[in-house]
């Protein structure tokens, strides 16, 4: 398979530091949160001195495109695209063979404890990384995870490229989570041992929050290499150079609500809804809460939920397609407040929704509800206390609705989940590497 390599024009001279490859299925103009990630750690290695390729799709075979984030992309940055996207990843099958391949796919994980199903993905990443690595000189490659598979390009890298330096940066854990986890022993305990081997050729391994970390140590115990939390970050760079290029309007009279991302069946918009519900009615007429959600499983979800409240509070709901990525910043800094929501198990505290640091980006007050995890300890350091409630608060909930009718103004940066701070623990260690020579 060709792999097509191209370079985003510089706008001055190389950088002196390490030569870093971002592995990751996702990046932009992808429209996915994990390509935010790509993204904002991209900006934070190349100020930093260092050089960034990704390893990711062919652009030129994207079933989706969002502009605003190819016009984001830094100067410098070259992209190695690996044909385009899984089988898992389109809508549905074009043709019989396709079928046959999805179902097969869909069904090998079961069988061969492999960790997800872009089976595709992994084979290429087998066969073209550890020539990439060796052609461009690779000093570090960075797999941002998931799709999980990629780690299975670890012993081939390595052999071929004993020199590079393997970094693995879970967005969401393998073994641990709850909500991904095989319903047969037998295959999470091959996954389980499978994982290890594959991160133990890692030199650094990262994962997003305090209780992924803890429940990591729980199923993996230790590593031969050091594993640290390292969550994404609000870039407030980005954000300023957004406002500028892209000046904000705004939204109108009232109290405008919003939430942005994808509507699980675990994590589900009734107690917003209820909460909207215990509302006076001349405070509910003056709030609307805007939804912006795909058109499938989310719409589905959305309008099985609105059900569930009164009339007078559905017509103060209006569902919205997704935006780009700049439009979405853009949305988010009209709204009073922001809405997220977790789910009630125990086993969603270790969640923290990739949409939550856009949320802390756009500088509005958050409104949280769901358990004392991270996504809540994150929400109350960046966005102040006393907006987060558990699913036992409806009335608390609907004051502090109430009490945003006249919008407040924007928050301060928190510095502590800017960029610099937040990718420190890699910054850091990057630091610790010798720079090799350059011809």
């Amino acid at each position: 398979m060709p792999v097509t390599s191209e370079r985003t024009p510089a706008a001055g001279p190389s950088p002196k530091g390490l030569r870093i490859a971002i592995v990751s299925y996702y990046a932009p103009p992808q429209p996915a949160v994990a390509a935010h990630r790509v993204l904002r750690l991209s900006r934070t290695l190349l100020a930093a001195g260092h050089e960034v390729h990704w390893v990711t799709l062919d652009e030129r075979k994207l079933l989706e495109r969002d502009q605003t984030l190819a016009d984001l992309v830094p100067a410098g940055v070259v992209r190695h695209g690996l044909g385009g996207p899984t089988l898992a990843s389109l809508p549905a099958a074009r043709n019989f063979v396709e079928k046959v391949l999805r179902t097969l796919y869909h069904k090998l994980p079961q069988w061969l404890a492999l960790p997800d199903k872009h089976v595709e993905w992994t084979f290429r990443l087998r066969r073209q990384l550890p020539k990439l690595a060796v052609q461009h000189g690779f000093d570090v490659v960075l797999m941002t995870c998931g799709p999980h598979g990629q780690i299975l390009s670890i012993p081939q890298l390595r052999r071929a490229a004993p020199k590079v330096r393997i970094v693995v940066d879970y967005r969401d854990l393998l073994t641990g989570n709850a909500w991904t986890s095989r319903d047969s022993s037998r295959v999470r305990q091959r996954l389980q041992a499978r994982e290890m081997q594959m991160l133990s050729l890692a030199d650094a391994v990262f994962v997003n929050s305090e209780e992924a970390l803890a429940s990591f140590q729980q199923h993996l115990g230790a590593l031969p290499c050091p594993v640290r939390v390292m969550r994404n970050a609000a870039d407030y760079g980005l954000a300023a150079e957004i406002d500028r290029r892209w000046p904000i309007a705004p939204l109108g009279e009232g109290c405008h609500l919003g939430f942005f991302g994808t509507i699980f069946p675990r994590r589900r918009m009734v107690p917003v809804l209820e909460a909207m519900a215990k509302l006076p009615p001349a405070v509910l007429r003056n709030t609307t809460l805007h939804i912006y959600c795909d058109a499938r499983d989310s719409r589905q979800l959305l309008e099985e939920d609105l059900l569930q409240v009164p009339e007078v509070v559905r017509t103060r709901v209006l569902r919205h397609d997704y935006l780009p990525f700049v439009e979405a910043l853009r949305a988010m800094r009209w709204m009073s407040a922001l809405v997220l929501v977790n789910g009630k198990e125990t086993a969603d505290n270790i969640f923290v929704p990739g949409k939550l640091y856009d949320y802390v980006m756009a500088r509005r007050p958050i409104l949280f509800v769901g358990n004392r995890g991270d996504a809540w300890r994150i929400v109350e350091a960046a966005a102040g206390a006393g907006r987060c409630y558990t699913y036992d608060e409806g009335e608390q909930f609907a004051a502090g609705i109430a009490a945003l009718q006249q919008r407040p103004a924007d928050l301060p940066a928190a510095e502590d989940y800017g960029c610099e701070r937040t990718f420190a623990p890699l910054l850091d260690w990057l630091r610790a590497l010798p720079v090799p020579g350059r011809a």
